[in-house]
């Protein structure tokens, strides 16, 4: 019998909504799953892998590579142009961390076609990126934040991301031989595109969850994981009529929940890393499922509030 998941199963068959994989983790244990697939096959985890460029920008902080006041032009003086926005010159790392660089647009995602025939996603960013608002002024969410970010360590690093996290990261939360998207250029999609099972994503969810522990290790700083995981920026902009769960606030690559002290890394199709520090408890949910919304709520109004009662 599924305590946190027997009402949730049932209003997914009923609705027929497609669900993956649901996991529930408690002390560390798995106290409840759910298993479409016969077995734990490594899936696209999409935007919830946002969640990880942050816990790498933490770990490259604390070996001295970068700070949350670097520039991105800085970094990439070569890509500038007379096609660059002389604003962008004012964008840091801590403003693309929180989604606040001030770009007019959100420029391609992963499912658009220019994901698939642009040739340069850095030097796409740098002609094609308007800023309009004053950097920390206002958020939008875009995957070329979380991108540029990711390939700011990659180059003061002098490897790909994937290479950089593989034994400082991935290893180490007992993720082995990590699977994650390439983009152009050698560099990694990061915005999207690591697969992972739900075993390694539960195991994900308990790092954030102990803000950068992970049994009794300190993979990613506690501090840098403290602030990282707290409403640094507003995001109301996302809220939305459909859903019960955004535009609470947004960390550094990270999305706070409704419930105060709780946070999630979270992506397209129905992707669900719920950390609660509180109860010491996770939740993954690894689903592909268009109108994926309904899935949230239905996460929200049967799992979320036993957890939190």
């Amino acid at each position: 019998m599924h305590y946190y998941l027997e009402d949730f199963i049932n209003d997914i068959r009923k609705e027929q909504l497609c669900l993956n994989y649901i996991q529930v983790s408690k002390d560390g244990k798995v106290v409840d799953e759910y298993l479409r697939l016969p077995v734990k096959t490594r899936l696209n985890t999409w935007s919830a892998c946002k969640g990880v460029v942050s816990c790498a920008f933490g770990i490259a902080q604390s070996e001295g590579l970068i700070t949350l006041d670097d520039k991105l032009a800085d970094i990439f003086p070569e890509y500038i142009s007379q096609d660059t926005d002389e604003n962008l010159g004012n964008v840091t790392m801590r403003h693309l961390l929180t989604m606040t660089s001030g770009l007019e647009s959100s420029l391609f995602f992963c499912d658009w076609e220019e994901r698939y025939t642009t040739p340069d996603w850095i030097r796409y960013f740098f002609n094609r990126g308007k800023i309009v608002h004053p950097p920390g002024s206002k958020w939008l969410y875009s995957n070329f934040n979380t991108f540029m970010v990711s390939c700011a360590i990659e180059k003061i690093a002098g490897c790909n991301l994937l290479d950089y996290l593989r034994y400082r990261f991935f290893e180490k939360i007992e993720i082995t031989n990590p699977d994650w998207t390439m983009a152009p250029n050698g560099h990694v999609h990061a915005a999207n595109g690591l697969y992972l099972t739900i075993d390694e994503f539960s195991k994900y969810g308990e790092l954030i969850k102990n803000r950068g522990w992970y049994k009794g290790k300190q993979v990613v700083p506690e501090a840098y994981m403290a602030e990282a995981t707290t409403r640094l920026v507003d995001n109301e902009m996302a809220r939305s009529e459909t859903n019960v769960y955004t535009g609470y606030g947004y960390g550094y690559q990270f999305v706070m929940n409704p419930e105060p002290g709780s946070y999630r890394s979270d992506g397209n199709y129905g992707q669900w890393c719920l950390a609660f520090p509180k109860e010491n408890m996770v939740v993954a949910v690894m689903s592909l499922e268009g109108e994926y919304e309904r899935i949230g709520n239905l996460l929200w109004k049967d799992v979320v509030r036993k957890i939190v009662c």
